[in-house]
């Protein structure tokens, strides 16, 4: 399994593992799946309208599936969510539109004019799991953990809590994030050596950032930060 690198903005190299191609493809089938099954739907309900109106009400959804479902689901179409693969951006910054759209437009020769062979091909060469679209738009596909990091990283504060961290406010959403994924790293107990190594370099970013000196084991610290964090922005 080949992983990717991704440089956090408190320079700590997250690991990530790269969608296989055969995922990547089975994504992909699934979306198919979902484009036949609309286009069957919608040719029924207008199956009275003229042939070329049919075709222009089909034509413009199928085009642009690809790009808003990933615009607007966060990298993923319905596909690569069942399969739990998403577009990431090389150097861990947020994805954009432009990204999203490079992506989108190159696919059309990569993916439908070629009948996705081009594609096969530069992601089987290429280590990062990139496509032609992805090295345009600086992008790849990765594997998302088991363990949602969204569903983990907003959590239900106690009215009663007492705040240890105030300085926890100059954190983004993104720091928080990362916290996270280092969490999740050292509960999968793989690799422990490069789980500890990270995880000390991001307890003395965090550290340097706040001007703190936290008295906890690194996990709990991590734990104290992120509720913290979680307090202060549930009474903004």
């Amino acid at each position: 399994m080949d992983y990717l690198k991704i440089d956090t903005s408190q320079n700590i190299d997250i690991e990530q593992p790269i969608a296989s191609v055969a995922e990547r493809i089975a994504a992909t089938m699934l979306d198919m799946l979902f484009i036949l099954v609309f286009i069957a739907v919608t040719a029924f309900i207008a199956g009275d309208l003229k042939m070329g109106w049919v075709l222009f009400i089909v034509y413009i959804p199928v085009a642009l599936y690809s790009l808003v479902s990933e615009i607007t689901m966060n990298g993923q179409s319905w596909g690569k969510k069942i399969l739990k693969i998403k577009v990431v951006k090389i150097d861990g910054s947020p994805t954009t539109f432009s990204s999203y759209f490079l992506r989108w437009i190159i696919r059309l020769i990569e993916v439908l004019i070629t009948f996705g062979s081009l594609a096969l091909i530069t992601v089987i060469l290429n280590r990062k799991g990139q496509r032609l679209g992805d090295i345009a738009a600086n992008t790849t596909v990765i594997r998302l953990s088991e363990k949602s990091l969204k569903g983990t990283l907003f959590l239900k504060i106690p009215d009663n809590y007492t705040l240890v961290y105030p300085e926890v406010s100059q954190l983004t959403t993104q720091d928080i994030y990362t916290i996270q994924e280092v969490l999740e790293l050292i509960r999968s107990r793989q690799n422990p050596q490069h789980a500890s190594s990270i995880s000390i370099k991001l307890r003395q970013a965090i550290e340097k950032k706040l001007n703190i000196i936290g008295k906890q084991d690194t996990p709990s610290f991590f734990h104290t930060i992120i509720s913290d964090y979680n307090y202060i922005n549930s009474r903004t």
